[in-house]
């Protein structure tokens, strides 16, 4: 089966091409907090929530991974600048080993915390490996459904966690007693906060982590010589993603308030015009 793909390969395999170009038609909604409730409370949080509960019977997240995948069965990824085609599910695992090996060298930490956690599909997957046995784990995620959903999926595998809500917009981010030293990450979550501020970290920093890790879509961070960069810029501006991360981070290492430890661009993507770079920054006091 052929693997590598080009940028003229992904109007057969996605919609956004043509949307795109203006070439079919698609209604914009931008991020405002009721957009993000309609999106995940109303609509694919609670539908899984709802399939969970009509099994009767203690589900696994791997199981509600398929679920959540089985609507596009393969995809053109984004790995390392190629283009290449995966199931759903083997991208999805190299994912989370791409998430893995990013917070591996952050051990040890006095706990595992991800902030916008969805239904939990990453964290409770990490807790699963040996390198993060025995440790743990806390999340934070927005939508109740989504927090309900981390819960009843720890319950299944036996996992003690501490969930609660939290709001990258509020200025104590999450509902947690994170301890010091702890390792706090977000993934594909501060993309729905169209545009971030400067409380967004110092609320991070007050946690003393010892390392704020960001596997998210960077818009700075796509070229603007290249037509796959121009169209993960558009991408992200028409559907009111956040534009600023890096701007923000740079901002604030300019001004020594944190210390960027990592910067690398558009390392993996499932979506091929959503591709995630990753960011490590601390605290500097």
């Amino acid at each position: 089966m052929r693997t590598n793909y080009t940028i003229n390969d992904l109007p057969r395999f996605s919609p956004w091409p043509a949307r795109l170009l203006g070439l079919e038609p698609w209604e914009q909604k931008h991020k405002t907090p009721e957009e993000v409730t309609r999106e995940y409370e109303n609509e694919k949080w609670a539908q899984l929530l709802t399939k969970i509960r009509e099994a009767g019977r203690e589900v696994s997240v791997e199981a509600v991974d398929e679920w959540a995948l089985a609507a596009v069965p393969y995809s053109v990824c984004s790995i390392e600048g190629t283009l290449q085609l995966l199931s759903a599910a083997e991208g999805h695992q190299r994912y989370l080993d791409l998430v893995e090996a990013t917070l591996k060298p952050l051990l040890p930490m006095s706990a595992l915390v991800e902030l916008g956690a969805g239904y939990g599909s990453v964290i409770l997957s990490l807790a699963k490996r040996d390198a993060f046995a025995r440790m743990r784990f806390m999340a934070g995620e927005y939508s109740t459904s989504g927090i309900e959903l981390i819960r009843c999926l720890a319950r299944a595998q036996r996992l003690e966690i501490e969930v609660a809500h939290c709001n990258f917009a509020s200025r104590q981010i999450a509902d947690l007693i994170i301890p010091p030293n702890a390792v706090i990450f977000t993934s594909y979550a501060t993309t729905y906060v169209p545009n971030l501020s400067a409380d967004f970290v110092k609320a991070l920093s007050i946690y003393s982590p010892r390392a704020v890790v960001h596997i998210e879509p960077c818009y700075e961070h796509y070229e603007t010589h290249t037509l796959l960069g121009l169209m993960r810029r558009r991408y992200i501006e028409v559907n009111d993603y956040n534009t600023n991360l890096v701007t923000l981070l740079r901002d604030q290492d300019k001004k020594s308030r944190i210390r960027i430890l990592d910067e690398r661009p558009a390392v993996y993507g499932m979506n091929p015009l959503l591709a995630a770079s990753i960011l490590v920054w601390s605290p500097s006091i």
